[in-house]
């Protein structure tokens, strides 16, 4: 398939500039960043001294996530010796490719979402590895093979300007969303075959949440976007009531620096979709990587993903971000690893045909 992104870049130059921070984070950082580190347990000291005796100074994460700076960050302070290098990439089989026909492996990881793992995995460029912390996650957040786990999924929900509409006002069935009151006054970001946006199709018409003449009338009544910022900007800048399956991670830090949006999450509407973790086959970097891995499964990791990310980890009892429902509320089915990719095809025709 073809490389697509699987995140929403709705705060790229936030999120770039966070980048440009944390890059010059590393074995150079200043004494107290690397004194401020909480104590770490037996198991990841020893991860990290193996890195450190197998002169691994560098760890690169190919990923469609850069927007996540704090957990990038607070991995960078955790281990300090070993330069973190988050590389955000939209060619990834092309990177991956390159690097193979050269001998020169740069990458360690790839954080990315279901249909890139799974082209992935078919051209044997991922390295099976399961770390131990992840052992309490459960089975639907890890590939059975061994080739992936998700440290957090991403609720994709009904995102509301808080000054057009109050709580009691926000449409929560399909029949109150199509209802011609509201017709003009919503949008969504355009299908394009393999994004959060497309699986919130897949897996709700799946659980038949949303029917074909409902998909048809969000067509007729919403409006469409090729780019999720302006989207995001229209929302807050109130020239729309409310956004379909808004990344609700990107919302609620707006709601939190004042914008004027909120969150609803009706049970028609509302799906998790998120990244998995992979050690890439070849990796320079194996036991950084294993750490790296390891780390995103421990309470100090999985409450940075609520409390700052605005994420569900996926490690069981980890905390709840601030005003979303528990993770335990939504009930969504579950599609095979291996057949992903046969249901994205399968539903790109549908909206193709739609969105024509």
């Amino acid at each position: 398939m073809p490389a697509t992104k699987t995140s929403c870049h709705w705060l790229l130059a936030p999120a770039l500039a966070g980048l440009l921070l944390l890059g010059g984070c590393g074995a150079d950082s200043p004494p107290e960043v690397a004194a401020a580190a909480p104590a770490l347990s037996a198991e990841l000291q020893t991860l990290y001294e193996q890195a450190k005796q197998a002169g691994e100074k560098e760890l690169v994460l190919y990923t469609a996530f850069p927007e996540t700076v704090e957990l990038w960050q607070a991995f960078q302070q955790d281990f300090p010796e070993i330069r973190f290098k988050p590389t955000a990439t939209t060619q990834l089989y092309t990177r991956l490719a390159s690097e193979a026909a050269s001998g020169n492996h740069i990458g360690d990881l790839v954080l990315t979402g279901y249909s890139e793992l799974a082209e992935l995995v078919r051209q044997g460029r991922l390295e099976r590895d399961v770390p131990a912390s992840s052992a309490a996650i459960p089975a639907t957040y890890r590939d059975p093979d061994g080739y992936f786990q998700q440290p957090w999924v991403n609720a994709f929900t009904l995102a509301y300007n808080s000054r057009l509409l109050r709580p009691e006002q926000v449409p929560q069935t399909w029949e109150q969303i199509l209802d011609p009151r509201f017709k003009g006054r919503f949008a969504h970001v355009r299908f394009v075959g393999a994004s959060p946006f497309d699986a919130a199709v897949v897996l709700l018409q799946e659980e038949g949440k949303l029917s074909d003449a409902q998909l048809q009338g969000i067509h007729d009544n919403g409006g469409v976007s090729d780019n999720p910022g302006t989207l995001t900007a229209n929302l807050a800048q109130g020239r729309t009531d409310f956004v379909l399956w808004a990344p609700a991670q990107v919302v609620a830090r707006l709601r939190d620096n004042g914008a004027p949006v909120a969150l609803a999450f009706p049970a028609d509407v509302a799906i998790l979709y998120g990244p998995g973790v992979a050690s890439l086959r070849n990796a320079p970097h194996p036991h950084a990587a294993r750490l790296f891995k390891d780390w995103l499964f421990t309470p100090r990791a999985q409450a940075i993903i609520a409390e700052q990310e605005y994420a569900y980890g996926t490690m069981p009892g980890s905390p709840t971000p601030k005003g979303f429902p528990p993770i335990e509320s939504f009930r969504q089915k579950s599609i095979p690893f291996e057949q992903v990719n046969a249901y994205f095809d399968r539903y790109r025709e549908k909206t193709r045909a739609i969105w024509r």
